[in-house]
């Protein structure tokens, strides 16, 4: 039975194309499809739907052969795939050391909601419609865009969403302070009363004392007065 054969080892280790040139066709694959994905397509905000999975799939059937050219032995499999994981390394590296490479391979982010307002411009720009962008904050937990200070298309495609705060609480009045509307109640007014009758309970303390302060001197006026012979009308009562 075929399914309990030896393995034809020779098909299986021994390459069937050159190893140069897998290595050369997957290097050539993996930057043109960094090219197309991310300087013409770029990025496009939101999670990946029915549209871009067929995108995914059909693009590797499209590039299967340009990968593999025929080729079925296990070493140039693994050569193609080591291409694939070189450059891969190989760009991550460098755009962590040019800015302007980073920049060409992770766009900056852009802002599409200020202040909760969409950014017209920028939703444009990246292709995303006002129901996308009411689905991704509902993704967010926010079910209004005036609820937004600001939301970003991240390098990845990715939206991230910043919150307003939320306005401080009223801070808790005393008990018996106020009625609903504000104005003063019962207790209140009490208070204020009495408050203002203290004040006025020392005011007229102070007149009684200036009052006393006066009296001691007008005696001991006429007290010189009638020394000296000269008499003062007395008060009548």
């Amino acid at each position: 039975m075929p399914a309990f054969n030896s393995p034809d080892w020779a098909q299986v280790l021994i390459p069937d194309a050159a190893l140069a040139e897998s290595f050369l066709r997957g290097s050539v694959v993996y930057l043109a499809l960094i090219v197309l994905f991310r300087v013409v397509l770029k990025r496009q905000g939101g999670s990946i739907g029915l549209p871009d999975v067929m995108l995914v799939v059909l693009v590797s059937e499209c590039v299967s052969n340009a990968l593999s050219a025929n080729a079925n032995s296990v070493p140039n499999g693994l050569v193609t795939a080591s291409a694939l994981l070189f450059w891969n390394y190989t760009l991550d590296r460098l755009a962590g050391r040019w800015p302007c490479l980073r920049r060409l391979l992770e766009p900056e982010p852009v802002q599409i909601v200020k202040d909760g307002k969409p950014v017209r411009e920028n939703l444009d720009t990246e292709g995303i419609s006002d129901d996308e962008l009411r689905a991704q904050l509902r993704g967010n937990g926010i079910d209004d865009v005036a609820q937004v200070k600001s939301a970003f298309v991240e390098s990845e495609g990715s939206v991230s969403v910043v919150k307003k705060e939320a306005p401080p609480p009223p801070e808790p009045t005393s008990r018996g302070t106020s009625t609903a509307d504000g104005a003063p109640n019962e207790e209140q007014l009490i208070r204020q009363f009495l408050a203002a009758a203290e004040d006025l309970r020392g005011v007229l303390e102070w007149h009684e004392q200036r009052a006393t302060e006066h009296q001691t001197v007008a005696r001991s006026v006429r007290m010189m007065l009638a020394e000296h012979g000269v008499r003062t009308p007395r008060k009548k009562r």
